[in-house]
């Protein structure tokens, strides 16, 4: 085969193949050339400890995690506690100061292998750094053992200046202190697997204070009969401004809703304790029910549930729209069969 038909073989479409020469650094490297708006959106979507990695991909992406607005960090990548408070401490001294738009903050291990009052000290660290740098969006999930929750007070010192707009907590003990907090601009709340705290009357009633809340959700919460979290005998839910409500499996003696705006409604309910006192829904749009107790078979327990779902209804009667499960129509029948 002569020149010719080795220059022709190489082209494709009439086009040269241009080749790269090995020792080009500026040809190969091209995650240098990102703008850094972009690098630090990418890194935004990794959790902490991946973003940190990444500074050795290239001279330009060495410092890039310490400018990302969103902080993501989760305790089940260390194997040990100590070794997730260190990382998370340097983080926040490394990180410049800028503000952070987003922070998730997941804490799991067995608490009797640490000491409480460092871990409570260790927590709170991170909730102050979050609200004095103006996050919006906040997500704390504490998961350890013994299951004695948190109390909001002991974790959340008062900032004068609070930016949140989205605050979820989960294994937070949710005391007295909520209440004092305020949250101005906050407009949704989602609470899950919490102990709620009560006054001396047993009444639980901390959403009337937040003068923006749009969307609430509380799943798995309910009171303690021990130690600094008192029964909630009675739960209100107050919003003037409230247009999605969302309860699974809260526990109360007495619940009493006022939420003149309600859009939407969704309730699940199974096994626990719950009986409803109050509910206004003047202008309600969609509900949805899901009723899966299966103490509604036991004689002694109809009477109980008998009440619960009659006020239920007799609040959803303004409702456009009603959704029933299977199972809730299965229940119902048997109550009522």
């Amino acid at each position: 085969m002569n020149n010719n038909d080795n220059n022709s073989s190489s082209c494709e479409s009439g086009k040269a193949v241009k080749r790269i020469p090995e020792g080009d650094d500026t040809a190969t490297d091209r995650l240098s050339h990102l703008p850094d708006f972009i690098i630090h959106h990418i890194l935004s979507f990794l959790e902490t400890k991946w973003a940190v990695q990444t500074s050795v991909l290239s001279r330009s992406w060495r410092s890039a995690w310490k400018h990302v607005p969103v902080i993501n960090l989760h305790s089940l990548r260390f194997r040990e506690p100590s070794s997730f408070r260190r990382f998370v401490d340097n983080v926040l001294s490394l990180r410049h100061p800028f503000k952070v738009h987003e922070m998730i903050f997941i804490l799991r291990y067995n608490g009797e292998e640490d000491d409480e009052e460092e871990d409570v000290r260790f927590i709170a660290k991170v909730a102050e750094y979050a609200l004095s740098h103006g996050t919006q969006h906040l997500v704390f999930e504490l998961t350890v053992v013994p299951e004695d929750s948190y109390r909001f007070s002991d974790l959340f010192s008062t900032i004068s200046n609070c930016r949140l707009k989205t605050l979820e907590l989960y294994g937070v003990g949710i005391d007295s202190g909520f209440e004092s907090y305020g949250f101005p601009m906050l407009t949704t709340l989602k609470l899950g697997q919490c102990l709620l705290a009560s006054d001396k009357d047993g009444v639980f009633d901390p959403f009337s204070i937040l003068p923006c809340l749009e969307n609430l959700v509380l799943s798995h919460c309910n009171h303690l009969d021990r130690g600094y979290l008192g029964h909630v005998s009675r739960l209100k839910i107050s919003g003037l401004r409230l247009l999605r409500l969302k309860l699974d499996s809260v526990w109360s003696t007495s619940l009493e809703i006022f939420a003149p705006r309600l859009k939407s409604f969704r309730f699940h309910h199974d096994m626990g304790e719950l009986k409803f006192s109050k509910l206004s829904f003047p202008i309600l749009d969609h509900a949805v029910i899901q009723i899966d107790d299966e103490s509604s078979f036991m004689e002694e327990d109809k009477e109980r549930l008998m009440d619960c779902v009659i006020t239920l209804f007799q609040g959803l009667s303004n409702a456009t729209t009603l959704l029933l499960d299977s199972r809730t129509v299965e229940v119902l029948f048997g109550l009522y069969c």
